[in-house]
């Protein structure tokens, strides 16, 4: 993995071998606050579970811990993440400093693993290194999920109608699944999964996303 700086001038990491970068070369932080914020958060109301597939450089876990604090709500956050990130690369990147949270971003890239562990008293923050493929999920527990994956070409088993069958079960009543996708084949197996899809104008000037309702 490298560093590769974006459009706007923060970086994003890149590997070669995948041809594939964790963030939009577009913008980091902007899509992050469009795709999981806006479209995501900003549609549940009160306190919330969250489910997130890929914690990667730990960005999205950073803003829903601070929208947290703003809003006064209280979020638990699970995050997926079985391939993690060398800590030397995360503070290269520096979004805790971009977001003026340097201390915020060290905790909960420090946090232990595999238990709940209380950021703040308005974020818990869980890591898992479990794969999607293989974690279990009880039913009907998450307000919304931050489905941030690879591109579908790139980790092909993890857009699977099996994957959104079972994230769907997972997802509570008028719950959401967030995604920067807006593939036709993601959108046939969200629908068949049972969720109803949305698809507002993506991040960075970007056509479309997707945002699955149940």
């Amino acid at each position: 993995m490298v560093l590769q700086e974006t459009k706007t001038g923060e970086y994003t990491l890149y590997i070669p071998s995948m041809d594939e970068t964790y963030h939009s070369r577009n913008g980091a932080i902007s899509e992050s606050r469009h795709v999981f914020l806006q479209e995501g958060l900003g549609r549940i109301k009160g306190n919330m579970q969250v489910l997130e597939v890929g914690f990667g450089t730990g960005l999205n876990a950073l803003l829903a811990a601070q929208y947290a604090l703003e809003k006064k709500t209280k979020i638990y956050f699970h995050t997926l993440e079985p391939f993690q990130v060398p800590f030397d690369l995360i503070e290269k990147i520096g979004y805790g400093k971009l977001l003026g949270d340097k201390e915020l971003f060290t905790q909960l890239h420090a946090a232990e693993w595999e238990t709940n562990v209380k950021i703040s008293e308005n974020f818990t923050l869980h890591k898992t290194t479990q794969k999607l493929e293989y974690v279990r999920l009880a039913n009907d527990t998450y307000d919304c999920i931050f489905f941030d994956a690879f591109a579908p070409k790139k980790q092909p088993e993890l857009w699977s109608g099996d994957i959104f069958r079972k994230l769907y079960r997972a997802t509570k009543t008028g719950g959401v699944l967030t995604t920067y996708s807006a593939a036709g084949q993601l959108k046939r197996d969200l629908i068949a999964a049972g969720y109803t899809i949305e698809n507002p104008p993506g991040a960075n000037g970007k056509r479309e996303m997707t945002v699955a309702i149940k």
